[in-house]
């Protein structure tokens, strides 16, 4: 498989023969034909330009094509408990339509602005993959890892909600009901593609022992509510790798040129 960009640039993937690799390749088959629905802000380097406050704007701008007024000082503040609130106007509207997925990105890259840079490139079909999702395979997930090194190629949890994870760090309700209803655990196979720009440890900085004390009060609940037998921090940060590039150099000068990628072929 190749990832071409608007330069007529391409980057090799080897795909493996893996279970998972194999149903990637099947999936991509679908794909080849599609252009990828780029978003500036799916470049790694999109912060790199843009303020606090001038992200929050893009939100507002955003919220303004779903008809929603945006309080845009307690964004300002980054005030939690009202990033929760319009992440619920997202979760109880969202209909597939694309201009949602705009609004719901823009709240993440709010809430997330103090993160490191993302190590990693996504590309991600957004609705345009819909009808390729597939229930998750417990045989996808045998050989999950939560060290990613340069070049590799994988897959991660992407569903319509928060890991328990984030539901704790963001301040959700401590009521196991609405647990059950935002956060999931990795239910479907959302076909987007990973690329490590260089070697992630997928648990840096993740406060493994205070959400631990955390997660005794509400983890055998969940857990039962979605009829598995365990979620542990590991299954929440794993990822499956499936592939490999030996071009991250040329990726990553491709993303700092702000050069598009517009299509995986085969």
């Amino acid at each position: 498989m190749k990832l071409l960009f608007s330069n007529n640039e391409a980057i090799d993937f080897h795909i493996d023969d893996s279970p998972l690799g194999l149903m990637y390749q099947k999936i991509y088959k679908n794909l080849s034909k599609v252009p990828i629905p780029w978003r500036p802000w799916d470049n790694p380097c999109y912060k790199e330009n843009l303020t606090y406050s001038e992200m929050v704007d893009h939100l507002v701008h955003y919220a303004q094509n779903l008809s929603i007024d945006i309080d845009t000082a307690k964004c300002i503040n980054r005030d939690q408990d009202y990033f929760n609130s319009i992440h619920k106007i997202y979760e109880d509207n969202y209909n597939g339509n694309p201009v949602w997925l705009d609004f719901h990105e823009h709240i993440h890259l709010c809430e997330y602005y103090n993160y490191p840079p993302k190590e990693f490139l996504c590309i991600d079909y957004r609705e345009k993959s819909g009808l390729l999702e597939k229930p998750m395979d417990p045989i996808w997930l045998l050989n999950t890892t939560t060290k990613i090194c340069a070049g590799d190629i994988y897959v991660r949890w992407a569903e319509l909600g928060k890991t328990p994870y984030h539901y704790w760090e963001n301040n959700e309700p401590n009521d196991l009901q609405r647990m059950c209803q935002l956060a999931k655990p990795w239910l479907k196979l959302r076909p987007n593609i990973h690329i490590a720009l260089k070697d992630i440890d997928t648990l840096k900085d993740i406060q493994c022992n205070n959400f631990a004390t955390w997660w005794k009060t509400y983890q055998t609940g969940w857990t039962a509510h979605w009829n598995i037998s365990k979620w542990t921090i590991d299954d929440i940060f794993g990822v499956s790798v499936f592939g490999k590039t030996t071009q991250t150099a040329l990726l990553k000068k491709q993303l700092k040129n702000n050069l598009i990628p517009t299509k995986i072929t085969l």
